[in-house]
C-alpha cells in the first residue's frame, strides 16, 4: 500500500499546478524537509497543522493534499494501516460536497485499482463469492468484487458531469503538477476525472467476466470522425464491459469539446479514442477506416496547428506499414516511410513550434536513422577471398578495415558491450587491410542487404570493422573471422568424445599429432595435464565417464603438430552445461601459429 500511495500521488500530481499560497508553500517545504531527513512523525505533525488551516479556510485542494500525505505517512508509522486509510477516505467522501466529493471518489477508486495491480497474484488464487466476505475489508475481496467496487467509485466520481464541466482545475492546483500544454488539453475537473477513469477502463486486465452477450467493438462507425462518433448510440446487454464504459467516456468528452472554440482538447481526446477503437476493433478494415478518419479531421482543421497532430498519426501509420515491406512478397509498402517523412517535413514547415511538429521531429529522426550489421563466415582458409554479408539502411558508402588481434585482445573486446567502449578499443588498432564499397541506396528508407568481397588474409584472428565515410561519428559495425587451414570435427560414442583434426582446404586427416589436454578439476584452480596422440585418421579420444570432467569450470586440450615450417596449436575448451554427468557438447577452437622465435598470435572460435 505504501507503493500504492506513492503511485497515486504521482498520478494526481502529474497534470497541472499553479502557485500556492505562500503560507502553504512554507508549510509544505517543512514537510518535505522532515521527510527527507527520515522524520515521518515530525512531517505528519506539520501535515495535521496544514489540515486544520485548510479546513478552517475551506481550501478543498489543500484538504485533499493533506489526506494523501497523511495516508503516506500512516503506511510508514502504523502497522496494517491500509484499512484505516480506505475508511478515512470513505468518511471524508461522506462528509464532502461537490466537487471535492468527486475527486475523493476518484482517489478511492484509484487506491483500489493500484492495490490490485500490486497484489494481482493474490487475487487469481481466490474463488469468487456471491457476496463480500467482509464488507469493510477490501483485502478479503475476490477479484470481481474489487473491480466492481473500483468501477462504482469511478462512476461516482463522474457524477454531475455538466457541473464538472464548469469547474476549472485551477482551484485544485495544490494537488496537481503542471505538464507542458496541460491546461489546453485538460482544462476542467471534468477532463481530469474522466481521463483518470479511462486509465482503468482501457486496460485489458479488467476483462474478468465473460458474459453470454460479451460487448465487442464491432461497429465501424466507432472509427468515424468526432461529429459522427458523438451522435452514435452505444449500448450493449453487457453493461459491465469496461470497453463499453471507456467508449461512453470518450463520447462524453467528445460531445463536451465539440463546443469548444479551440480544438486542442477535442483533438487530444479524438486521437486517443481512434487509437483505442483501432486497438480493440474486431472488423478487418480498421486501419483503412482509421486513416480515413484521421484525414477527415486533418482536413477539418487544416488551418489550425492541431492538424499537425492528425498528420503525425497518419505519418506514424505509414511508417509502421513500411516496416512490413518485404521485397520478395510485395512492393505495396516500399515507399511508405518516404511518404511519412514528407508529411513530417510539411508539418514542421507549416507549424514549426507546434506539438505536432515536435512529434514529427522525433518520427523523422527514427526514419532517418542509419542501420548497419555485418555477418561473416566463422572460418576461412589462409589467403582465400571470402564475403561479408552487409545489412544496411540509409547508407551510401562504407569503409572496411581488417584488424589482426591477439587472443587476449579479442577476449577483452568481447567484454565490451557499450558502443563507445568498443569504438575506443578499435581506434588505436593497426589495420591489416583497408578497402571501400559503394552501396545501393534507393532513398526508400528501407533496409537492404548485399555482399562485399573480403580480401585474402594471413592466418590469425581478425576484427572486421565497417564505418561510414566519416568514421569519427562512431557509426560502425563489426564481425570477426578466423583465418586457418585447420579444422576440428567432433563425434561421440557412449563412452568417448572423439575429435578429428583435418586440413580445412582438402579434408585430409592430421595424423601423429601430439595432444596435450589441460584442465582444472572439481571447481579448483589446480591445473592437470594429460597427453594424447592422433591416430592415422587424425583422431583422439576423451573418456566421458571420468567424474571430474562433468564438474570442471573449463577443460583445455592442446594439439601440437607439424605442418610445413609451422607448429599449429589447437586449443579446445569444454564447458559442461550442468554439474550433472552428461556428454560435453560445447566446444571452442583456438589456433596459435608460431614462426621462428616469434610470439604466437591467437584465435578463438565457436564450433
Amino acid at each position: 500500500m505504501k507503493n500504492t500511495l506513492s503511485i497515486l500521488m504521482v498520478i494526481l500530481f502529474s497534470h497541472f499546478s499553479s502557485a500556492q499560497s505562500p503560507n502553504y508553500d512554507k508549510l509544505w517545504q517543512d514537510v518535505a524537509k522532515f521527510e527527507a531527513e527520515g522524520l515521518p512523525k515530525s512531517a505528519l505533525k506539520v501535515v495535521e497543522n496544514i489540515e486544520k488551516i485548510a479546513k478552517t479556510n475551506k481550501n478543498q485542494a489543500q484538504t485533499i493534499k493533506t489526506m494523501l500525505f497523511k495516508s503516506k505517512f500512516a503506511i510508514v508509522l502504523e502497522e496494517d494501516a491500509q484499512l484505516d486509510i480506505i475508511n478515512d477516505f470513505k468518511s471524508n467522501i461522506a462528509a464532502s460536497e461537490f466537487p471535492t466529493k468527486n475527486i475523493l471518489e476518484n482517489v478511492l477508486a484509484n487506491l483500489y485499482w493500484q492495490y490490485y495491480k500490486q497484489n494481482r497474484w493474490k487475487f487469481y488464487n481466490r474463488t469468487q463469492t456471491t457476496e463480500k466476505v467482509d464488507a469493510t475489508d477490501f483485502r478479503t475481496w475476490d477479484l470481481q468484487t474489487l473491480f466492481d467496487e473500483t468501477h462504482l467509485h469511478f462512476q461516482n466520481s463522474l457524477a454531475n458531469g455538466l457541473m464538472l464541466q464548469q469547474e476549472d482545475l485551477k482551484q485544485f492546483a495544490a494537488i496537481l503538477t503542471e505538464q507542458k500544454d496541460s491546461k489546453i488539453y485538460r482544462p476542467t475537473v471534468f477532463d481530469f476525472l474522466n481521463h483518470t477513469a479511462l486509465e482503468f477502463y482501457k486496460t485489458n486486465e479488467t476483462q474478468i467476466t465473460k458474459p453470454a452477450y460479451k460487448f465487442e467493438v464491432d461497429n465501424e462507425k466507432l472509427l468515424s470522425d468526432a461529429k459522427t462518433f458523438a451522435e452514435l448510440t452505444i449500448t450493449s446487454k453487457d453493461s459491465s464491459s469496461l470497453q463499453l464504459q471507456a467508449l461512453k467516456i470518450y463520447q462524453n468528452l467528445t460531445r463536451f469539446h465539440l463546443k469548444d472554440k479551440s480544438p486542442f482538447a477535442l483533438a487530444d481526446v479524438n486521437i486517443e479514442r481512434l487509437k483505442f477503437v483501432n486497438e480493440h476493433a474486431t472488423f478487418n478494415n480498421k486501419e483503412t477506416l482509421l486513416l480515413d478518419a484521421l484525414k477527415a479531421e486533418n482536413k477539418e482543421h487544416k488551418k489550425h496547428e492541431v492538424s499537425g497532430l492528425y498528420d503525425f498519426e497518419i505519418a506514424q501509420i505509414y511508417y509502421q506499414q513500411s516496416n512490413t515491406y518485404h521485397p520478395k512478397t510485395s512492393n505495396i509498402y516500399k515507399w511508405k516511410a518516404k511518404e511519412a517523412l514528407e508529411i513530417c517535413d510539411a508539418v514542421i514547415a507549416k507549424f514549426p513550434k507546434s506539438n505536432g511538429a515536435e512529434k514529427c521531429e522525433v518520427l523523422k529522426a527514427i526514419i532517418n536513422r542509419t542501420q548497419l550489421q555485418l555477418t561473416s563466415e566463422a572460418f576461412l582458409p589462409v589467403q582465400q577471398n571470402g564475403r561479408i554479408f552487409v545489412q544496411y539502411k540509409n547508407l551510401n558508402h562504407l569503409e572496411f578495415n581488417a584488424y589482426k588481434v591477439t587472443e587476449k585482445q579479442f577476449e577483452k573486446f568481447l567484454t565490451l558491450y557499450n558502443s563507445d567502449d568498443q569504438w575506443d578499443f578499435i581506434k588505436p588498432l593497426k589495420s591489416t587491410k583497408t578497402w571501400e564499397s559503394t552501396l545501393k541506396n534507393e532513398n526508400d528508407y528501407q533496409s537492404h542487404s548485399t555482399e562485399v568481397l573480403l580480401p585474402k588474409l594471413d592466418n590469425g584472428r581478425y576484427l572486421l570493422v565497417a564505418t561510414t565515410k566519416n568514421a569519427s561519428d562512431k557509426d560502425f559495425s563489426f564481425s570477426n573471422i578466423q583465418i586457418t587451414n585447420t579444422a576440428l570435427i567432433e563425434t561421440e560414442s557412449p563412452d568417448f568424445k572423439i575429435f578429428q583434426c583435418i586440413d580445412r582446404t582438402n579434408g585430409a586427416p592430421i595424423a601423429n599429432a601430439s595432444v596435450e589436454l589441460t584442465y582444472t578439476e572439481n571447481y579448483t584452480n589446480k591445473i592437470k595435464t594429460e597427453q594424447h596422440k592422433t591416430n592415422s585418421l587424425g583422431q583422439f579420444k576423451i573418456n566421458k565417464k571420468r567424474e571430474h570432467w562433468y564438474r570442471n569450470v573449463n577443460l583445455r586440450l592442446k594439439v601440437i603438430m607439424t605442418w610445413h615450417t609451422l607448429a599449429i596449436i589447437i586449443l579446445i575448451e569444454v564447458i559442461p552445461k550442468t554439474k550433472k554427468k552428461q556428454p560435453i557438447n560445447l566446444f571452442y577452437l583456438q589456433t596459435e601459429v608460431f614462426t621462428d622465435h616469434r610470439k604466437p598470435y591467437t584465435s578463438k572460435l565457436l564450433l
